[in-house]
Parts: C-alpha cells; structure tokens; sequence
C-alpha cells in the first residue's frame, strides 16, 4: 500500500505542477504577445472547465474501464497537452491545448485516490487521502519555485515542457505497480453501479439517506474552489501588476502552494484528533482574514508575500479536505464516483472564480482590491460546514464521522 500511496502522491505532484504552471507563464506571454492580462481568462476557464469534465468523467467511466486504466490514460493526456502547451501561439490555440489538458488533470485524482485509500483502516482513511492530494500543494510550490528561472533561461514553453516530460517519465512505473481492481462479487448489485465494485451513477450519491451531505459537500467544493482558483491563476498577474519581476511573480506563486503543503503537514496529524470539516472551517475563517489583511498591506511586499502563504495554507488545504470528506462519507462502491463528483463540482468554481477575477483585471480596479473577490465565497463555504457539523451533532450520519 505504501507502493501505491507514493505513486498516487507523485501523480497528484505532477497533476499540481501542470495546473498551475499557466498562473505564472501568463505575465511573460501577455508581455511577449503584447496583450492585456484581462485576454488570458480564457486560458483560466479553459483548464478550470477541462478539470471539471475530467473529474465527472473519471467516476463514470469507472463503470466500464478499470481505475489503473483510467490514471494512465488520464496521466498521458495531460503530459501530452502540456506538451502541446510549449508550441501555441495565440490565446485560442493555447485555450483549446488546456482544455484538453485540464480533462486529464481532473480525470485522474479520483482514481488514484480512489486506488491509494483501498484496503486502508476507515480511521486512516482521511488521513491518507489528506496526505497523497498535498502533492497538489507540492507541484504548485515547485512549480513557482523554479517556473522563473526556467523563463528566464529557456522561455515560457520550457515550463510546460517540463510538465508534460515528467508524467511520461512516471507512466513506467504507474505501468508496472498500479493494481488492477478485484472483479465483482457474483450478484453484487450496488445502486447505479452496473456491476462494478467502485463504480456508480451520480443518482446513487443522493440514496440511502446520503441527499444532504452530499449537497453540503458539493456547496463547499463549488466555493472554496471559486475562491482559490482566482486566486491561484491570477495572484501571479496581481503582483506583476504591482511592480514584482519575473522571479518575483514566480515566487509569488510558489507562496500559494508552499502554503498549501503547510496546510498538508498540519492536516495530516490534526486528521487524527478532529473531523477534517472542522479543521476546514477554521481555515476557511482564517482565510478571509488573512485575504482582507492582505488587500490593507499590499503596499508592503514581504508582509503581502507572508499573507500569500497563510491564504494558500488555509484555502488549499479546503481542496484537498473536500476529497478527504467524500473518502470518509462515501462506502466503496460510491467512493470513485463520490469524489470525482465533489471535485468535479468544485471545479466548476473553479472556472467561475478565474472568470469573475479577469472582469476584475478588465475593469482596472487597483490589483490590490483582487483579493477582497474571494472573500465571499470563501464565508459561504464556511457557513455550508459550520450547517454540516449542525446535522451532525443532532443525527449520527454526516459529513464523514462526527
């Protein structure tokens, strides 16, 4: 299991690193290009709705096609459209190579995840999941840590070189160790699941009493993801607005996931002792503060920097809690469908946040004002779990244990 953990870990860093990688491209395309920052939105929704398709496609094709089959397939064709990536030249061109791209980014977590927490003890179960998804957190930070000198060395398209050659380099071993799934007990019939033991019908996700978790969980994914993708594509371009250089903006995107990975460390003990649904909405509390502080002390780059790390901290760790909450809510036979269904929703904010944020780059507010968009939905999103841990000290079935 520890085999399959760390390549469910390493498919997730690489997934991480390519999703990002277009935050911090952006600022030197629009200069070589000679366009607006405002143009690039459509790359941003672009890869956002990509994920999306990919994430609600990943559980409905579990119905017919092994989870194995379905990383590797998905792993290939994000490497292959970052690759692709390196060679556009034009918005729409690159628009059509993320959307592509962004299918296989969101296809292959709920699998890998899905294969990474079978067999494990239900009290780890959290704790596992909350471990392999920081390699979001650590391909993001990676990412910004080396995106600018791969720029100033090689080009913009070195960096989606780079994303796309290291998930080829992973396939052998994802090849080679990846288990394939156990058939069906004979008359195993589980709802919607035509058969198969990990596979279900989005229908399934609202029976047996399952209704309002389910839409609490998908409210929560639907906002945090709509606060931390405007903030992920755009914080890049927000600090190249206020005079950082190519580094610096680099950097600045590193912050968002050095942030997330401390937002992993920390989940992984504190998943022990409480429900990760608490956890999550005294980040998500946390998270609007640090936002609202960092909007007042944008004109003092060091403190704007540490704020960037606290709001990735407490943000990021809301994508990959949302994924622990569906493992722990969802028996096995739904856990595929389950969480590809979450993030698939939440990914859909995604493509609203990056979208409300360039009409906000377009309307020329003061790049400061960027980070007070995320503030709302960020509060929203605390209220969907603070009304979860309400049902759940009143009923013994919630949002994952109580």
């Amino acid at each position: 299991m520890r085999k399959i953990s760390l390549l469910a870990f390493l498919t997730i860093l690489v997934d991480g690193f390519d999703t990002t990688s277009i935050g911090f491209v952006v600022p030197t395309l629009a200069a070589q290009w000679q366009l607006p920052l405002s143009a690039f939105t459509p790359v941003f929704v672009a890869t956002s709705l990509g994920a999306a398709l990919g994430y609600a496609l990943s559980g409905r094709l579990a119905v017919s096609l092994q989870r194995r089959d379905i990383v590797l397939g998905s792993v290939f064709l994000f490497a292959l459209g970052s690759c692709l990536g390196a060679l556009a030249g034009s918005v729409p061109v690159l628009a059509a190579i993320r959307l592509l791209s962004g299918i296989g980014l969101g296809a292959a977590i709920p699998a890998v995840v899905s294969l990474a927490v079978e067999g494990t003890a239900p009290e780890r179960r959290e704790s596992v999941t909350v471990g392999v998804t920081s390699g979001l957190s650590l391909g993001a930070a990676l990412g910004g840590a080396i995106g600018g000198k791969l720029i100033l060395s090689w080009g913009w398209g070195s960096v989606f070189l780079l994303g796309g050659i290291a998930p080829l380099l992973l396939l052998p071993a994802l090849w080679a160790h990846l288990p394939a799934d156990a058939p069906a007990p004979a008359g195993m019939a589980t709802a919607g699941s035509a058969g198969h033991p990990h596979a279900a019908r989005v229908s399934a996700l609202f029976g047996a009493g399952l209704a309002p978790q389910t839409m609490l969980l998908w409210a929560f994914s639907f906002l945090i993801f709509t606060a931390v993708y405007a903030l992920t594509f755009w914080v890049p371009s927000m600090l190249h607005r206020l005079g950082f250089d190519t580094s610096g903006v680099a950097f600045g995107s590193a912050a968002m996931g050095i942030g997330g990975v401390v937002a992993a460390l920390a989940l992984i003990p504190l998943s022990f002792r409480f429900h990760v649904r608490k956890i999550l909405l005294a980040c998500s509390l946390l998270g609007a503060v640090a936002l609202v502080l960092g909007w007042s002390l944008a004109a003092t780059p060091g403190l704007l920097l540490a704020l960037i790390v606290v709001v990735g901290a407490c943000l990021i760790a809301g994508t990959i809690g949302q994924v622990a909450l569906a493992v722990s809510l969802y028996p096995p036979a739904l856990r595929t469908a389950g969480i590809g269904w979450s993030a698939a929703i939440g990914r859909l904010g995604s493509v609203l946040g990056p979208g409300l944020m360039g009409a906000f780059v377009a309307s020329e507010l003061p790049a400061p004002q960027w980070l007070l968009l995320p503030v709302a939905p960020i509060l929203l999103a605390a209220v969907a779990l603070w009304v979860a841990q309400r049902m759940t000290s009143r009923k013994p079935v919630g949002l994952g244990r109580a």
